[in-house]
């Protein structure tokens, strides 16, 4: 990290750095895997300014998981390539989906966060939630047989679920810091939701036209959802709420490709 930004400070302008250390804040947001590290230029001003690019970051992410579902579609069916897929891109975000909906879903049955952290305030109903959820995102998936399709859905899941977690923040109390890829503390501005979203819907209808728009109608539904369930039950926004919104958001989203594709 520190020989590419070494490099990106002796031939860029301050400027064209700041905006590729911003692009590198976004793809640390939506992992758990240490893209970032503690760095002291990492404040929570630079964090809640570099989630402007989170449908960038998010748009790198599901044409990855695209290409290689498309690999996979030679040597395996429809079924196993979605399940690879979908592992796949949960290895790649270091599971912060997944930790993020189990998390979540406790959360909102209990009202209230536990005063333990990690996998152990994690109890059965939120492991069963997680199985559930994966198995049919898993099964919504596979109905979409054609390529252009099923590159589509993964794309625009991907990236408008990534995009999720601005929208669904964006005005909450902040609560918990952890869950995202990098600490959340609140303060996403109107920046942030603006740039993030005009980013956001104009790849899905510039590229995907008919398809972006049923998705970005799931979508939308969703994200209202989650922000009325989470502020409602929990009187805020953590990050492991944001994490388990963006989860619920890409199941929504699959599901409606999915259905009208059938």
């Amino acid at each position: 990290m520190k020989s590419v930004e070494s490099a990106v400070t002796s031939e860029s302008s301050p400027g064209l750095r700041d905006f590729l250390y911003d692009g590198v804040l976004a793809g640390a947001t939506i992992t758990l895997w240490p893209i970032a590290g503690e760095r002291p230029d990492a404040t929570a001003a630079a964090r809640i300014r570099a989630m402007a690019w989170i449908p960038i970051a998010g748009f790198a992410l599901g044409a990855t998981l695209a290409i290689l579902d498309y690999g996979a579609g030679f040597i395996s069916s429809s079924l196993s390539r979605s399940i690879a897929t979908l592992l796949t891109a949960a290895i790649l975000s270091g599971g912060m989906t997944i930790r993020g909906l189990a998390d979540t879903v406790e959360a909102l049955r209990r009202g209230v966060r536990p005063a333990s952290t990690g996998l152990a305030r994690i109890g059965p109903i939120g492991g069963i939630a997680v199985v559930g959820a994966f198995a049919l995102e898993v099964w919504c998936l596979a109905q979409i047989h054609d390529e252009a399709g099923r590159a589509a859905a993964i794309v625009l899941a991907t990236m408008l679920s990534r995009w999720s977690i601005v929208p669904i923040g964006y005005g909450l109390r902040p609560l918990e810091r952890w869950g995202l890829g990098l600490p959340f503390e609140g303060g996403i501005s109107f920046r942030e939701f603006s740039v993030s979203s005009t980013i956001a819907l104009s790849v899905a209808m510039g590229l995907y036209r008919n398809a972006g728009l049923a998705a970005i109608i799931a979508a939308a539904l969703a994200i209202l959802a989650m922000r009325l369930l989470i502020s409602r039950r929990l009187g805020g926004a953590s990050g492991f709420a944001l994490a388990g919104g963006c989860a619920a958001v890409e199941i929504v989203t699959i599901a409606a490709l999915a259905a009208i594709r059938i």
